[in-house]
């Protein structure tokens, strides 16, 4: 198996011109006809990630953010991001990403986020417009099977995501049925979810002035970047074990949220 079969079967699922122009997607270090040992699936890159890899005898490791998203004029350890690339390439660990085109997809990040939180009759937030029969689009809405209090939604959200806590703006909404979500960033969607009548929007990296955008009309949660696209790893270990059986793939024991609580 080499790691440009694997690639091209994720890019089958996530084209990579279905990523925002800012990202970085694809194959960023290795050969691509290099063979593969295993594959290790984390929603980040990062040195200890590496490390996992090398003590497994795996030399592919596929996650949803990239290492680096801007160019970079020296690789010389002064940083994780420069230690972790070095690290890589010195022991033939490809690293490969896939991450806003996988939030784009109909079938990616933000549909395993609605499946977790239980909501039916699925459709894109924000439709991209397009000139084929492919459906892409940012944050996705649904519905739960029945009406729920706020506070039992905001308790049934903070333990399906393990969250160490909640930022929420209040709505007036006694109780919580269509429901709106984007993973990591997405107060960029916050007058589509209004738009749609969604109750409530559940996502990361709210500012302080963007909690005022929701005008008590949308529950407006930030449960936390990391909290928000955590089953992005068993996403991608689903599809790629299901594409090649008795292929070595495993989700990594590693937590890289940098965050903690207090």
């Amino acid at each position: 198996m080499l790691v440009s079969t694997i690639a091209s079967a994720l890019e089958t699922w996530a084209p990579p011109p279905f990523a925002e122009s800012y990202d970085n997607v694809g194959l960023l270090v290795g050969d691509p006809n290099m063979e593969v040992s295993g594959v290790l699936i984390n929603l980040d890159m990062t040195e200890e990630v590496v490390e996992e890899a090398m003590s497994l005898g795996y030399n592919m490791i596929v996650a949803h953010h990239p290492i680096w998203f801007m160019p970079r004029k020296r690789l010389n350890g002064e940083d994780y991001v420069s230690r972790t690339i070095i690290k890589a390439i010195k022991h033939d660990i490809a690293l490969y990403a896939c991450h806003t085109n996988l939030d784009n997809v109909l079938s990616g990040v933000n549909q395993r986020i609605c499946q977790k939180l239980g909501l039916t009759n699925l459709e894109f937030l924000k439709p991209t417009p397009r000139h084929s029969d492919v459906q892409i689009g940012s944050g996705m809405i649904g519905s739960l099977e029945i009406p729920i209090p706020k506070k039992a939604f905001l308790e049934f959200v903070k333990q399906t995501f393990h969250c160490g806590g909640i930022r929420y703006a209040d709505s007036l909404h006694e109780e919580i049925q269509t429901v709106a979500v984007c993973g990591g960033a997405g107060s960029f969607l916050i007058q589509e979810a209004r738009k749609s009548k969604a109750d409530a929007f559940v996502t990361a990296d709210i500012t302080y002035h963007k909690f005022f955008d929701s005008e008590g009309e949308l529950l407006l949660l930030d449960i936390g970047h990391y909290e928000s696209e955590q089953f992005t790893s068993e996403l991608i270990h689903e599809f790629i074990s299901k594409k090649f059986l008795n292929f070595a793939v495993r989700l990594s024991e590693v937590k890289t949220n940098p965050i903690k609580y207090f």
